[in-house]
């Protein structure tokens, strides 16, 4: 471990001892104050999202395909937001089908479903669609080959994510509203683990999740980074102030990440009781205890008012 490195680490020890030493309520009100500065910080992206398309249900649709899975091929799920927008997903979200064609052809996945499924009736069927509708409405789509996939992606693979999302869009016919009336971790396990894949993509799923639903702790993430932001948000432009209570008391409901951050956290004897508590962990360790950032942490702040 270089230098840096080792002072980082004493930074963080330094930070797990002054957060030990306060009480229940104290920790509350920290913890809740950083969280705020993550939420503040993933809302100037997503306002700028709103601005560019002054729409809610875009908005929403950009930010479920951006949470879907791994950080590598993110920026193909954001670009896939822009070539196929939700209002032209929205002229077929009825038909659950055509909604998977639009979505694997814009993403460039069909040609090589194609090639593995050269017999199967349902794909053939999804590539008639979509050919269909490219012309109609101008789609582009994206190159496979820039696509980062490898051996055992499981759930991550992009073929299962847009399925999934495909699904989740069709089995809700007012999928804003349905996730600002979340307010527990049942209402997310509700929302989104009721999605179901067709019988042919069965072997992209692996052994632990045969239906290929999404799985709680999945939803969990997309209730933190996706239902809670939303209600955030939705709640500054709207001036619906119990919006906002919601999406903080949403995250006190969830359970807390599991990650190589909160993990080195819980080493040092700061255990998180749920998300919003391991939200303030994450803001910590990546804004001011991995830049050395002391002199502007809310932590040295809150402290010298206790």
């Amino acid at each position: 471990m270089s230098i840096f490195s080792n002072k980082k680490a004493d930074l963080q020890r330094e930070c797990a001892k002054q957060i030990a030493k306060l009480d229940d309520w104290h920790r509350r009100q920290l913890m809740s104050n950083i969280c705020f500065d993550r939420i503040e910080l993933k809302q100037e992206f997503l306002t700028e999202k709103y601005h560019t398309t002054e729409s809610w249900n875009e908005t929403l649709y950009f930010m479920l395909l951006r949470s879907l899975d791994i950080k590598a091929n993110r920026h193909l799920y954001e670009r896939l937001a822009k070539i196929l927008p939700y209002s032209i997903l929205l002229k077929c979200s009825l038909d659950q089908t055509a909604v998977q064609a639009m979505l694997l052809g814009c993403a460039g996945l069909l040609p090589r479903l194609m090639i593995m499924y050269k017999d199967c009736v349902e794909v053939r069927q999804l590539a008639d669609i979509f050919e269909f509708n490219a012309h109609k409405y101008g789609l582009e789509t994206i190159g496979f080959n820039e696509w980062n996939l490898f051996a055992r992606m499981g759930d991550n693979h992009p073929v299962v994510r847009l399925l999934q999302l495909a699904s989740l869009i069709s089995n809700h016919d007012h999928l804003l509203d349905n996730m600002l009336d979340c307010c527990s971790r049942l209402d997310v396990e509700r929302l989104f683990c009721s999605t179901s894949l067709p019988g042919w993509a069965s072997r992209f799923l692996s052994d632990d999740n045969p239906e290929g639903a999404i799985t709680r702790n999945k939803a969990y993430m997309m209730g933190i980074n996706v239902v809670a932001q939303m209600q955030i948000l939705y709640s500054e432009y709207t001036l619906r102030s119990d919006l906002d209570s919601r999406g903080n008391e949403l995250l006190e409901n969830l359970p807390a990440e599991n990650n190589s951050y909160i993990a080195r956290w819980a080493k040092l004897g700061i255990k998180c009781a749920n998300a919003l508590e391991s939200q303030a962990l994450l803001q910590l360790s990546k804004e001011y205890c991995s830049r050395g950032n002391c002199d502007h942490c809310p932590l040295s702040r809150f402290m010298e008012g206790v």
